[in-house]
């Protein structure tokens, strides 16, 4: 009679690991995508801040507070063609920058876990340094890559603010960038690139490199499960 033969459990290896974490990977792509589906769902309600903030940045009607100018900004234009003036740049800066900033930083992050993984390494031995340096690159790109939908946000956010003689009155974003490199020329869509990409550099490395840094001293904590299970459950922190 043939005896049963007992199944040997599985040995985790490095190459066994890493086509584990490879087959649950998600595309570039797809980082993109969510990143700006998420950053268009958070400008839908911030756009109006947007819209007032610029306002009382620039020359112009004089405002006495946030509230002044929202209250000011509605009466004068109403919510479609005033506090939202400008929402399509919004959700273009979204796809541009947003999209670039959080897709390519989290990608740059699943790579190096990859990488650590196939080195025989724990996949999230990655330093401090190395979190801000993705976040700084993500943030650059981004921001270079999305100057001029930031450029159209302050000019259509701001049209209504002007006398009616001088407004531009942009139909939409794709009018607004499509006139300024005709009247003005392509290269003025970057105006403003340079302290644009700094400011994003240094935000998103602080942003992204520092939320990714409290996550994984979190998750090693044991408050949310063996290795951070249920921790890794909340969707606002997703990088």
């Amino acid at each position: 009679m043939t005896m049963p033969t007992k199944q040997l459990p599985l040995i985790a290896t490095p190459a066994n690991d890493k086509a584990k974490l490879a087959s649950t990977s998600t595309p570039l792509t797809h980082r993109l995508v969510f990143g700006a589906l998420s950053g268009m769902g958070a400008a839908t309600f911030c756009h109006p801040l947007d819209v007032i903030r610029v306002q009382m940045q620039t020359d112009g009607v004089a405002y006495k507070n946030t509230f002044d100018a929202a209250t000011k900004i509605y009466h004068r234009a109403g919510i479609v063609e005033g506090l939202y003036a400008g929402v399509s740049a919004a959700y273009l800066r979204q796809w541009m920058y947003g999209s670039f900033r959080i897709g390519i930083y989290a990608y740059l992050l699943e790579q190096t876990q990859l990488q650590n993984v196939a080195n025989g390494k724990n996949k999230n031995d990655i330093s401090f340094g190395q979190k801000l340096a993705m976040g700084c690159c993500s943030g650059g790109i981004g921001s270079f890559i999305g100057t001029p939908s930031e450029l159209a946000l302050v000019r259509m956010s701001g049209d209504n603010k002007l006398p009616p003689a001088e407004r531009r009155n942009y139909s939409n974003v794709i009018d607004c960038i499509t006139r300024i490199g005709k009247e003005e020329g392509i290269t003025k869509l970057w105006r403003g690139a340079t302290p644009t990409v700094l400011r994003a550099t240094l935000l998103s490395s602080a942003q992204l490199g520092v939320t990714s840094e409290i996550k994984g001293h979190l998750a090693k904590s044991g408050w949310f499960g063996p290795n951070g299970a249920y921790f890794y459950g909340f969707s606002m922190m997703f990088c």
